[in-house]
């Protein structure tokens, strides 16, 4: 589950993807193995491929805006519950671009690599 933090009259950090369409996403969608190490130390490999893939190349990048036009937040689910990725949400007040009084952006809480290219995972 993620772990949800109030923040108020602060912005999120400036490098924050704001999705607007699949456009503004990594491309490769094709499986991948990646080793995710948590903050306890604990390491494993994953395997992953279609949006869940697409959203996880992003969130290595950069924070993830929440409201996305194309409902990032089932692939983030999987990434949680199905493959047991830290993600964290934040929630911050006052969204000037879209008028919502609180929107949240989604962190990766652990060191996610990718260990493989598509060709070796398939």
């Amino acid at each position: 589950m993620t772990d949800t933090k109030q923040k108020s009259n602060i912005c999120p950090p400036s490098n924050t993807l704001r999705v607007e369409a699949w456009r503004d996403l990594p491309i490769d969608a094709s499986p991948a193995l990646y080793r995710v190490t948590e903050q306890s130390g604990n390491a494993r490999i994953i395997r992953v491929s279609k949006g869940c893939r697409v959203v996880l190349d992003a969130l290595i990048r950069q924070p993830v805006l929440c409201a996305s036009p194309v409902r990032i937040s089932q692939y983030v689910g999987i990434l949680i519950h199905e493959h047991g990725v830290q993600i964290r949400t934040e929630v911050f007040a006052n969204d000037a671009a879209t008028g919502r009084a609180r929107f949240g952006v989604y962190f990766l809480d652990a060191i996610v690599e990718r260990v493989h290219d598509n060709a070796e995972a398939a």
